[in-house]
């Protein structure tokens, strides 16, 4: 029988905060926990190993200002609920998770063979394989959103262009055949080219809670320094 790779764990981590002059945004990684059960027939099941297809859903909320009323308009969602990595799964955000390359990270996990440490990944995959072994690989993804205009990314093109605008990103994380899902969310505004919302939330969001304008004021109040988890703030963003 094939080697087989399952997902163990799934969690957040190096959650970092992005702003400069012209843009604002995070970066974090979403790390998958795998084991890999050896083969069992020996040379007669190759060197394959049969692995589940990562899941990365995302569903992305426009806001325009109308400025006579002095209040947010929900203008669309462009995608929703969208699998990145099903429609291009050769992305950069995904290049961590591509063929023999996920492998590579277990080459700096305890446990794993000194003489193998400077293999190719093929190699690595190959003893994997014949052996089986558990190590956790980071997936990074940079979502941010330009101060000054119109941007355009993986998940779909700006429905608002301009210095005043709003933007929510929800994600979905997961892999198939496993449970566990990731849900976050990550809140922009500007107005007037300057930063008023830049936060990352570790919880799902529904569409009541972006139909709840108060939420959205109270996220505004929020220092930028600190990204929240679970709702609560946490004081150790680093930017």
């Amino acid at each position: 029988m094939k080697a087989k790779m399952t997902i163990n764990k799934l969690e957040l981590g190096n959650i970092k905060l992005l702003q400069d002059s012209v843009k604002i945004g995070h970066i974090f990684e979403f790390v998958a926990s795998l084991k890999v059960q050896p083969r069992s027939m020996g040379t007669f099941s190759g060197e394959g190993i049969d692995c589940p297809d990562l899941q990365w859903i995302e569903t992305v909320d426009w806001y325009k200002l109308d400025v006579i009323k002095n209040m947010w308009i929900h203008v669309g969602t462009n995608p929703y609920h969208k699998d990145l990595y099903k429609t291009n799964p050769q992305s950069q955000t995904f290049k961590t998770w591509w063929k023999e390359y996920r492998y590579a990270f277990a080459r700096n996990t305890e446990g794993f063979p000194t003489a193998l440490r400077n293999a190719h990944e093929r190699d690595v995959k190959h003893w994997i394989a014949r052996n089986g072994f558990e190590w956790k690989l980071p997936i990074k993804d940079i979502p941010s959103m330009s101060l000054l205009g119109g941007s355009g990314g993986g998940a779909g093109a700006s429905l608002v262009i301009g210095p005043t605008r709003r933007r929510v990103i929800r994600f979905e994380l997961g892999f198939t055949g496993c449970s566990q899902r990731i849900y976050c969310a990550q809140i922009l505004e500007s107005m007037d080219g300057k930063p008023t919302i830049c936060l990352f939330l570790q919880k799902k969001l529904s569409s009541i809670d972006l139909n709840n304008e108060q939420n959205f004021l109270s996220w505004r109040k929020s220092p930028h320094s600190h990204f929240f988890r679970s709702g609560q703030p946490i004081n150790n963003m680093t930017d």
